[in-house]
């Protein structure tokens, strides 16, 4: 007998089995590790996080979470919502036991919450979950709309030789607390214009500062034009009180990356990639925002932000771009490896929507 129900605290032990032995899968095969407390990347958001559980005699073998949020949509303010943490063993596929319950369950949480749409984020080479969860199939009249928004990369920027930050148009340097106003304001103005945006109106950088561990004032950088205007910031964030990547294995062409970069590692003196079984160790840029998409912005934000970090033994630190983003090319010149993933919106069945603002999301790579 199977059944879907809401995860509990109880649950922590079998939800950190399920994640590590229900890896991303690709040419870089990686498990996420959530110890030392599951819910943790949940309790630092804001909003409402209903993580659900497939259950097979008393044995958990699927979960998905729903978290739901203030935000933007076409410049209203409104309910929006992320779906994440998909994870299925191979009986809860064969049973297509989340399959019979996912249509309803989105359907009563978008009525009860007042949800619009719902963003995710999905590997473009997973065919299994683009099969299963994009794919119209016959006769599922409860099966919710995806639509793309986005195909998008995840960019790693690797620590290789060492980087001087070049004279420029833009002067970049650490925030004070007394920014944070300022720093505050300009994410406020972009993610209103931002399909998903966050209600950075509402305390949301102050309360990232607050509540995300690791997470510092001086660890946020901002540049500016010749006549001291703010025009773009970014912050650094290490993750790994709340999540890790571990490696299981390299296949493909990963393993001839693996074996040339750690080569031009060992002669750079920069760290090798983790072997199996090891993590990466690693930081996201989030809350980034640069002015009219300027390229040169970005470029002297992670300069500065490449320079300070070198040395301190991290693999890379990652970022997300768009396909054909205007901002690619402040990355030229760095080594660089992207992982693709499509975003898309999602709708109940019952009232489906194809068609979203252009433009710049308000996905937040760092808590997917």
């Amino acid at each position: 007998m199977s059944s879907l129900r809401r995860a509990t605290r109880e649950d922590a032990p079998q939800l950190l089995d399920l994640f590590g032995a229900v890896p991303m899968q690709g040419e870089l095969v990686l498990a996420t590790r959530r110890e030392p407390d599951f819910f943790r990347l949940y309790d630092m958001q804001r909003g409402l996080a209903e993580p659900w559980v497939h259950e097979v005699e008393g044995q958990l073998d699927g979960l998905g979470t729903i978290l739901v949020r203030d935000g933007w949509l076409e410049g209203r303010a409104c309910r929006v919502g992320y779906l994440g943490d998909l994870r299925t063993r191979f009986s809860a596929r064969r049973s297509r036991g989340l399959s019979r319950f996912y249509g309803p369950v989105l359907e009563e949480t978008a009525e009860r919450l007042g949800v619009e749409a719902f963003l995710t984020a999905v590997m473009a080479s997973n065919a299994t979950a683009l099969n299963a969860l994009v794919k119209r199939k016959p006769g599922r009249v409860s099966q919710p709309r995806y639509t793309l928004l986005r195909r998008f990369g995840s960019v790693s920027v690797h620590f290789t030789r060492r980087r001087t930050p070049r004279p420029g148009r833009y002067r970049v340097r650490r925030a004070t607390p007394e920014d944070i106003p300022t720093m505050a304001a300009r994410l406020d103005a972009d993610h209103r214009a931002r399909a998903f945006g966050y209600r950075y109106d509402l305390g949301e950088l102050e309360h990232r500062l607050a509540d995300w561990p690791g997470l510092r004032v001086d660890g946020c950088y901002l540049a500016f034009d010749p006549d001291g205007a703010l025009v773009g910031c970014t912050s650094v964030w290490d993750p790994q009180a709340v999540k890790r990547y571990q490696v299981l294995a390299y296949r493909g062409s990963m393993r001839w990356v693996k074996w040339g970069y750690d080569a031009m590692a060992t002669v750079l003196r920069a760290p090798r990639l983790p072997a199996p079984g090891n993590a990466f160790n690693y930081f996201y840029l989030c809350n980034t925002s640069i002015q009219d998409e300027n390229p040169d912005i970005l470029r002297a934000l992670v300069e500065q932000v490449y320079a300070d970090h070198q040395g301190q033994g991290y693999h890379f630190f990652t970022l997300y771009l768009d396909e054909g983003d205007p901002l690619q090319p402040a990355l030229k010149g760095f080594f660089q490896r992207r992982l693709d993933f499509h975003l898309y919106a999602v709708t109940p069945a019952s009232r489906p929507r194809d068609h979203f603002p252009e433009g710049r999301t308000g996905f937040e790579m760092a808590l997917a």
